[in-house]
C-alpha cells in the first residue's frame, strides 16, 4: 500500500464506518431471521441467504457507501440543486407510473424490484437544503429566506402525501432541527411544541378542558411579570386548583368559567400595569390554540375515518383499542420483545418470528424480532451503535470548514434520530404507527441504499475537511 493511500485511511472516520457496517450486518441478520424461507433451523441455507434479494440490496447499499467515498466531495454541493430537482420529477411521476400498492402510490416497480422515490427524496432534500442555507446571503431569522427554506422542504411533502404516504411525509419534520442550527429563533420553535402538545391533548381530552388547561397556564405568565407576583401567583393557583376541584366532581362550565374570569381580571391588571405587548402575546397564543383544540377534536370526529381514528387511539386512547383488533400488531410486538428476556432465544429461534405473530415484523416491528432473540441486551446493543453513530454525525457536523458540510450533517443527523426514535416506539407502544422503518435494520432496499449514501456522503465531506 503506498504512502498516499495510507494517509487517506487514516483520514476516514474510522468509528463512523465500523458503527455503519455493524448496523448493516445485524439488519441483514435480523431481515433472515423474519424470512420464512429461513426461519426452519434444521433447512437454513446459508447459500440461499447469500444468493437472497435481501443480500442483493445489503450489497448494493455497501457498495453505494464505499463509492462516495471516491467521488469528489465537489460533486454534492456543485449539483445539490439538480439533485433535489431529479428528486421532485421522481415524486411527481410515482403519481401516474408508480404502481398502486394498498392504495397508495408509492413505489416504482421495474423487473421484479421497487423503488421509493420518497426515500431518495430525503437525501436529494437533504443536499437542496444545505445548499440554500450555505449560501452567504442566507440568514434563517430574515422572513424571505424562512419562507425559502419552508417551500424546500414543503415541495416533495406535498407530493409525497398525494401517495399518500404520511409516515415518510412526517419524517421531514427533521428539517426543523437544520433550520435551528442555522440560527432560527427559538420562539418559533417554542410555538410549535406548544401548539403540538395542544393537538396531542385535544386527540386525549375534550377541548374545554384543554382550554381552561392552557387558561390556568397563560394565568401564571401573566403574573411572573412582576417583581412582586405573589398575590397574583396566589390568586392563579387558587383559580386553577378551584379548577381541577370542580373537574373531578364532573363539572366543566363552572372551572371554564372561573378560569376565563380569572384570566380576564389578570389580563386587564396586566395591561394597565403598560404590558400590553406581554397580554397580546399571550391572548393571541390562547385564542390560536383554543381554535386548534376546537378544529382538532371536530375533524377527528367528523374527517378521519375509522380507521385513522384507531390508529390514534392505539397511541393515546388504547383502552378504546379491540385487543384483537387495531392494538393487536403493537400487543403482539410488546409480547415479543418482552419473551426475550435479558439475553434472548438466540438466532433463529424465537417462536412469534419464526409463527409470523407479529404483522409487518420486518418492516415496522422489526424491533420485536430483535427482542425475541437477542433480548434486552441486543436491543441495548443497538441503540447504543445508533447512540454513538449520531454523536459521530454531530462531532462532523461540528467540526467541519463548510456550512454545508454541517447543514448537510444536521439533515442526516435528523432523519436517523426521528426515524430510530419513531420505529422503536411504535415496536413499544409509545409512538402512533405510521409505517416508518428502522434505518439500516428494518427491511426496504431503497430505504437502505439512501441512508447509505447518506453516511458515504457525510464521511467524504469529513474527509476532506481534514485534509485542509
Amino acid at each position: 500500500m503506498s504512502a498516499k493511500s495510507k494517509a487517506i485511511n487514516r483520514e476516514l472516520d474510522g468509528i463512523t464506518i465500523s458503527v455503519y457496517l455493524a448496523l448493516l450486518l445485524i439488519g441483514w441478520l435480523m431481515i433472515a431471521a423474519t424470512n420464512t424461507t429461513f426461519i426452519d433451523n434444521e433447512n437454513f441455507s446459508i447459500t440461499e441467504l447469500l444468493l437472497s434479494k435481501e443480500t442483493m440490496w445489503f450489497g448494493v447499499a455497501i457498495a453505494s457507501f464505499f463509492a462516495c467515498l471516491i467521488i469528489d466531495a465537489k460533486v454534492w454541493n456543485s449539483f445539490a440543486w439538480i439533485i433535489y430537482g431529479i428528486g421532485i420529477i421522481l415524486l411527481m411521476g410515482v403519481l401516474i407510473f408508480g404502481a398502486d400498492i394498498k392504495g397508495a402510490r408509492s413505489w416504482y416497480n421495474f423487473l421484479g424490484y421497487s423503488f421509493q422515490p420518497a426515500e431518495f427524496a430525503k437525501l436529494a432534500t437533504s443536499l437542496g437544503v444545505a445548499a440554500f442555507l450555505s449560501l452567504s446571503i442566507t440568514a434563517a431569522n430574515d422572513l424571505r429566506n424562512t419562507a425559502t427554506f419552508f417551500g424546500i422542504v414543503m415541495l416533495p411533502v406535498f407530493f409525497i402525501l398525494l401517495q399518500p404516504d404520511a409516515g415518510s411525509a412526517i419524517t421531514f419534520l427533521s428539517f426543523f432541527i437544520v433550520f435551528y442550527r442555522a440560527g432560527a429563533p427559538s420562539i418559533y420553535y417554542l410555538i410549535a411544541f406548544f401548539m403540538f402538545f395542544v393537538l396531542i391533548l385535544s386527540l386525549m381530552f375534550q377541548p374545554i378542558y384543554v382550554i381552561t388547561g392552557m387558561s390556568v397556564l397563560a394565568l401564571g405568565l401573566l403574573s411572573i411579570n412582576y417583581k412582586q407576583p405573589l398575590l397574583l401567583i396566589s390568586f392563579s393557583a387558587l383559580s386553577g386548583l378551584f379548577a381541577l376541584v370542580f373537574m373531578i366532581n364532573g363539572y366543566i362550565l363552572v372551572p371554564f368559567l372561573l378560569v376565563l374570569g380569572s384570566l380576564i381580571i389578570t389580563a386587564f391588571y396586566t395591561g394597565f400595569k403598560k404590558k400590553w405587548n406581554n397580554v397580546l402575546f399571550i391572548g393571541i397564543l390562547l385564542v390560536f390554540g383554543s381554535g386548534l383544540s376546537v378544529s382538532s377534536s371536530w375533524a377527528y370526529n367528523n374527517v378521519l375515518k375509522p380507521h385513522q381514528q384507531d390508529r390514534i387511539n392505539v397511541w393515546l386512547n388504547p383502552e378504546k383499542c379491540d385487543p384483537q383488533g387495531s392494538l393487536y400488531n403493537v400487543n403482539q410486538s410488546k409480547i415479543a420483545i418482552g419473551s426475550g428476556g435479558l439475553y434472548g432465544k438466540g438466532f433463529l429461534n424465537g417462536e412469534m418470528t419464526k409463527l409470523n405473530y407479529v404483522p409487518e415484523q420486518s418492516t415496522d416491528f422489526i424491533v420485536s424480532t430483535l427482542g425475541e432473540e437477542q433480548g434486552f441486551i441486543g436491543v441495548l446493543g443497538v441503540l447504543i451503535l445508533f447512540s454513538i453513530l449520531l454523536i459521530r454525525i454531530i462531532v462532523m457536523a461540528e467540526r467541519a470548514n463548510s456550512t454545508f458540510v454541517t447543514y448537510f450533517a444536521y439533515a442526516v443527523f435528523g432523519f436517523l434520530f426521528l426515524q430510530s426514535f419513531i420505529n422503536i416506539g411504535m415496536a413499544m407502544g409509545f409512538m402512533p404507527v405510521i409505517g416508518i422503518p428502522l434505518p439500516f435494520i428494518s427491511k426496504g432496499g431503497t430505504s437502505l441504499v439512501v441512508v447509505s449514501l447518506m453516511i458515504g456522503i457525510l464521511v467524504k465531506l469529513d474527509m476532506v475537511r481534514r485534509r485542509v
